[in-house]
């Protein structure tokens, strides 16, 4: 007594090859959250540094290093 069309129900296959159904790759993913410590502790470093030491290229240095790890730790997260 079974009725056509109410057999097991199949799953559907995707289509294979489709570009529409693959996101595309992202550059830069979500920064870690142990990379924080490092990149605030040089924030901090800047700020003393380029206020009490009045180094300004040693807190841009400082700046740029901070920057250039979560930036890094960004890409390889993607």
């Amino acid at each position: 007594m079974t009725t056509p069309g109410r057999g097991t129900p199949q799953r559907r296959q995707p289509a294979s090859g489709g570009t529409a159904t693959r996101k595309p790759q992202r550059i830069f993913g979500p920064p870690d959250l142990f990379v924080w410590a490092p990149v605030l502790t040089l924030f901090l470093a800047a700020g003393i540094v380029g206020t009490i030491g009045q180094s300004i290229m040693f807190a841009a240095a400082f700046i740029a290093i901070a920057v250039i790890m979560l930036v890094a730790d960004m890409f390889f997260n993607r």
